[in-house]
């Protein structure tokens, strides 16, 4: 802007210098242009700031990798004036920044409207938002930005449904108040259902009352406890040494939702974590309902400083089962596997601690090389 100022005052000197020589009406006619139409246009263009109207557009959701175009739309440009800026893109979850720049020439009426291809290579929520400023034709005013309403798209992952077994731990939780209504189990307070005994069932599940009435060992089935024994922690922090790639982040929030949404599917409740400003945020995880809804915040998350929250988590959850996903892994993976309840699944293969139970993965290859996990 300053030197744009600069740029006409000088040419004001120079068509002041050629009238001063010539003195005619081609050299006063010029000068005289010079002098007024530059201001003429910065009056216009502020009087009309207010009538200028900026809308973004674009889709709530889309496939990751599928076309998507968001569209600027401007409205009430005036003849004298322009709207100019630039449209930015944000992706918190894998880290990517784009932006593009934009102008709207002036126009007798109407709204003028740019389309603008979106990047959907990776998953997470993206953040588009628009600065524009009106501006005179001869860029000597500018007006502050012009309010224009942020957009936000959900580029939906691409989940896969690993087999994930769940082993014995001595600090699993016994019984429980509820029991699953689709898998047997357990649990002696709860029958799930009742069968003909088959060589090699437990012969203290028979149930000798009714084998009695109905002339044949018939053995009753217990029921699975629906008892939270498991903790899925998404290790969203970095320290100071950390880099990850917009891959790697990519990969690490799907290999978590789809950790997630396969226990879901057999019947597991759970508990999600992930850092969300500044702490550790526990969700409940009981059926697809909460998973959904755990996962459209999870899309949201960006990548924060590591403050050891992870560490003190651990500590102090009594779960039996701890699986703990991670772009790079863990600088403090030995102290947070003691007990050997936790899993580290992390995608950083060749930075895993010796000693840790680890199991890594690549972003290339994280659907094949975890199509079995166990907890």
């Amino acid at each position: 802007m300053a030197k744009r100022r600069l740029a006409w005052a000088a040419w004001l000197l120079a068509a002041a210098a050629l009238w001063l020589f010539e003195n005619n009406a081609a050299t006063l006619s010029l000068l005289l242009a010079s002098l007024l139409l530059p201001p003429a246009s910065a009056a216009a263009a502020r009087r009309g700031r207010k009538s200028v109207r900026l809308t973004l557009a674009a889709a709530e959701s889309c496939a990751k990798g599928a076309a998507l175009h968001a569209v600027l739309s401007a409205e009430g440009v005036g003849v004298f004036s322009r709207v100019a800026g630039r449209v930015f893109c944000e992706n918190p979850l894998s880290g990517e920044r784009a932006e593009t720049a934009f102008s709207f020439s002036p126009r007798l009426s109407g709204a003028s409207a740019l389309t603008l291809a979106v990047d959907t290579a990776h998953c997470g929520t993206l953040r588009l938002r628009a600065e524009g400023r009106t501006e005179d034709l001869f860029g000597l005013w500018r007006s502050e930005i012009i309010p224009c309403d942020e957009e936000f798209v959900t580029v939906e992952p691409e989940l896969f449904l690993p087999r994930v077994t769940l082993t014995e731990s001595a600090t699993a939780v016994a019984d429980s108040e509820r029991c699953s209504q689709t898998k047997p189990g357990s649990d002696p307070s709860e029958t799930f259902a009742v069968r003909e005994y088959v060589p090699g069932d437990p012969i203290r599940q028979i149930h000798w009352k009714l084998s009695q009435k109905s002339d044949a060992l018939m053995l009753r089935e217990l029921g699975l406890p629906v008892v939270n024994q498991t903790l899925l922690v998404l290790r969203n922090v970095l320290t100071a040494d950390e880099r990850v790639d917009a891959a790697r982040a990519d990969a690490t929030a799907e290999v978590f939702l789809s950790l997630s949404h396969a226990l879901v599917n057999e019947g597991f409740a759970h508990t999600a974590a992930f850092a969300e400003h500044g702490r550790y945020v526990l969700t409940e995880i009981q059926n697809e309902t909460d998973f959904h809804a755990m996962k459209a915040r999870l899309l949201t998350l960006s990548w924060e400083a590591d403050d050891g929250a992870l560490t003190r988590l651990l500590a102090e959850t009594p779960y039996a089962h701890i699986a703990v996903v991670s772009a790079a892994a863990p600088p403090d993976a030995e102290t947070l596997c003691r007990g050997d309840r936790v899993t580290v699944l992390t995608a950083s293969p060749s930075a895993v601690t010796p000693g840790v139970y680890a199991v890594p993965f690549t972003a290339a290859g994280y659907r094949e090389e975890l199509s079995y996990i166990e907890l």
